[in-house]
């Protein structure tokens, strides 16, 4: 297992999503290790990250949140990171140390700031999906 947990947000459809996305990351993981099924791995991860980021940004734009752009714009730059690491999905350390030192790290400074800040918004509209 590569991750166990994040930190909560203060809107539970919130934690849901990001609970099902370690799922993904370690199913991925565990593909890279065990070289089995990595492109279907990655394909799943990869829809997995696009929902969430759907989901996410669907309710900022449904309640006006005032920080749309920037957590948007940061939804696209790592979409597109996530574009280029397929390119590489034969080379198994390179993808392991994706993981580790760029997604996971960048998840969980994500979720502690701007997802936290989104989640408190949502719960302050008593957002509804």
């Amino acid at each position: 297992m590569l991750i166990e947990k994040v930190n909560p947000v203060a809107f539970e459809p919130m934690n849901e999503i990001h609970k099902r996305e370690l799922e993904y990351i370690n199913s991925l993981y565990e593909a890279i290790e065990n070289e089995k099924d990595i492109n279907k791995a990655y394909e799943e991860f990869l829809n997995d990250v696009k929902e969430h980021f759907a989901f996410e940004e669907k309710l900022m734009e449904k309640y006006n949140f005032f920080a749309i752009i920037p957590h948007k714009m940061e939804h696209q730059r790592i979409l597109n990171e996530l574009q280029e690491v397929k390119k590489h999905l034969n080379d198994k350390e390179l993808l392991k140390k994706y993981l580790k030192e760029s997604f996971i790290p960048w998840l969980e400074n994500h979720i502690n700031t701007i997802d936290t800040v989104t989640a408190g918004f949502f719960k302050m509209v008593n957002a509804t999906i």
